[in-house]
């Protein structure tokens, strides 16, 4: 990438954190966010349509090692399905933690990072687990539809969760959203994981847990 184009999206990076971290990303206009970031509209223009779609394609560059950690996980952490959802849950309230003002309420309302953003990253990873259990045999929704549907349902469940820990005071109880995340990688989710053994590509057990 030319060394300008990177100086002007650090800068962006910059100035839509800060922004975002103050009030809704939805509430920012696009001469707003120009501004602070010290470039014109047409500058903006060439990187996102909208403040919001900056926002997200930020927040994406650190999602997508969690994503991309999803497969690898199911292949590499032996013990029970409860023990992969500990490692995922883990990753995602670290960046949590480290965007806690970027996902939080502002006004009462809710965020409009957390719904689009988040909720689209947590759906994405569920539908991956979901179709990794399929493909080891474990009984569960039958077609790609069903497993998409199930995964949005439970993905943005968790959105919801995760808006309720961000809406109480500092210092937040992690282990508590940590044993509500918990539940997703359960039987209480998946009941023919508790008696059917899976196994992954590497050949490590993974069997359901209840809660």
């Amino acid at each position: 990438m030319d060394a300008r184009v990177e100086a002007t999206r650090a800068r962006l990076r910059t100035a839509v954190f800060e922004l975002a971290s103050a009030k809704d990303i939805a509430d920012v206009s696009v001469a707003e966010l120009a501004r602070a970031a010290d470039i014109d509209r047409s500058t903006f223009y060439s990187h996102a349509s909208s403040p919001t779609e900056l926002l997200s394609g930020f927040l994406g560059d650190e999602l997508d090692p969690l994503r991309e950690a999803v497969e690898s996980t199911l292949d590499e952490v032996p013990d029970t399905l409860a023990a992969v959802g500990a490692q995922l849950n883990g990753r995602l309230i670290d960046h949590l933690e480290r965007n806690t003002a970027l996902y939080s309420q502002h006004d009462g309302r809710p965020n409009t990072a957390l719904h689009l953003t988040l909720g689209a990253y947590t759906s994405g990873a569920l539908e991956q687990v979901l179709e990794h259990l399929h493909a080891q045999g474990a009984s569960g929704p039958a077609s790609v539809d069903e497993r998409r549907y199930l995964a949005s349902f439970i993905g943005y469940g968790v959105v919801g969760a995760v808006a309720t820990w961000l809406a109480e005071p500092e210092p937040r109880d992690r282990s508590r959203l940590e044993r509500a995340l918990g539940l997703v990688y359960s039987a209480w989710l998946v009941p023919a994981a508790e008696s059917t053994p899976l196994r992954s590509r590497s050949g490590h057990s993974i069997e359901g847990e209840t809660p």
